[in-house]
């Protein structure tokens, strides 16, 4: 398994839950039933994300227990570390969006203002989620770790 193709896959994923959120927002008090399928589609494609963050973590598990060959081999397992914490950083956002599904699925057909509070917020989880997913990518890349 190549560990870069995974978290591509899962930035994929994200992105798609941003883009069906921000559909979602346009459709907030026009059509009640689009909003509840597009909610639904937003949250398995969030759940797709943790679970390629998942093979990551499995896959990061074998690189761990694997030796660091290589010129600079200390700052490789540094950069592995950081790359560790960086995927725990994208889980914690990611699950912070998928908690607050609950909320919007509460509040979308009574109070626009805070469906759209919760939109904001799950958008904001996910960008940050992407971006820890972003360096966790970098880290790995600069350490010649996951392409094997």
């Amino acid at each position: 398994m190549e560990l870069i193709r995974v978290a591509e896959e899962a930035a994929q994923a994200i992105l798609q839950a941003r883009s069906t959120l921000d559909e979602v927002r346009a459709e907030l008090g026009r059509n009640v039933h689009l909003c509840r399928v597009l909610i639904v589609t937003a949250e398995r494609a969030v759940y797709d994300a943790l679970a390629d963050l998942e093979r990551m973590r499995r896959h990061m598990a074998v690189v761990r227990g694997a030796e660091i060959d290589g010129r600079w081999p200390m700052v490789a397992a540094r950069q592995r570390d950081e790359s560790e914490h960086a995927l725990e950083q994208a889980q914690t956002c990611l699950e912070e969006a998928q908690d607050l599904f609950a909320t919007l699925r509460q509040s979308y057909l009574a109070n626009f203002m805070l469906a759209e509070a919760v939109l904001a917020d799950m958008t904001l989880a996910l960008a940050r989620a992407r971006r820890a997913l972003e360096q966790v990518v970098r880290l790995l890349t600069e350490a010649a770790i996951g392409r094997e």
